[in-house]
């Protein structure tokens, strides 16, 4: 194992928790303190390259640990979406693969769970169930999940109720005295927007804006 030197001094850097390793007066090593103590690097000590490789590392996946987990600390993630911050910052494919190993080994990274978290964020939004269904695809579920998800979790009766909340807002403030053919084009248009089916949208559309109407003139 190629020696580069003996340390001759650990210090840390301004006030971050990043050390560094200096071996005839230049830095051979740099890493957070974390790693720096598990290490066991003291002064005096030869640094082997093999030792530096070694903690450079460790250092990587400490990193990409952290990285993840603050994702997480902010709302769900699929798997996708984590592999992809992953990539962003550039860490090695080795890096990657045991950074999602460990999440996987703490019960961290389920595309289901993220799935119905997801459904229920829509819900909250009054959204349709296609804008979800997209919603999830583009986080990387797996269209087999997001098929079942959606289907266990979300019944027709209830997105059409969401529907008519979401048509009724809109009427409440579109102003009196218009057109309601025109209105109520507007309201399934809106409806459509917001991932809610098509035939769903008509009928809301209808069924609301019908109601001052005399219902002669279709959509």
């Amino acid at each position: 194992m190629p020696v580069l030197g003996t340390i001759a001094e650990i210090k840390r850097k301004g006030r971050s928790r990043r050390w560094e390793v200096w071996v005839d007066g230049v830095v051979a090593l740099e890493a957070d303190e974390e790693v720096i103590a598990q290490g066991g690097l003291r002064t005096g000590q030869p640094l082997t390259e093999e030792k530096v490789a070694e903690l450079q590392q460790a250092d990587q996946g400490l990193e990409a640990s952290r990285l993840v987990l603050r994702l997480l600390s902010h709302r769900a993630r699929s798997r996708q979406e984590l592999l992809l911050a992953l990539r962003r910052k550039r860490y090695p494919q080795e890096i990657m693969a045991v950074t999602m190993e460990r999440l996987e080994r703490a019960g961290l990274l389920d595309d289901e769970a993220f799935a119905r978290q997801m459904v229920e964020v829509g819900r909250a939004r009054r959204l349709g169930r296609w804008a979800v269904y997209h919603k999830l695809r583009q986080a990387g579920v797996d269209e087999a999940t997001a098929e079942r998800v959606l289907a266990e979790t979300a019944s027709e009766e209830e997105e059409g109720e969401r529907a008519r909340l979401v048509a009724r807002k809109y009427v409440e403030r579109a102003p009196q005295g218009g057109e309601r053919r025109r209105l109520r084009a507007k309201v399934y248009d809106l409806l459509q927007r917001r991932g809610y089916d098509s035939g769903m949208a008509r009928q809301v559309a209808e069924d609301v804006v019908a109601d001052d109407d005399d219902g002669n003139d279709d959509l």
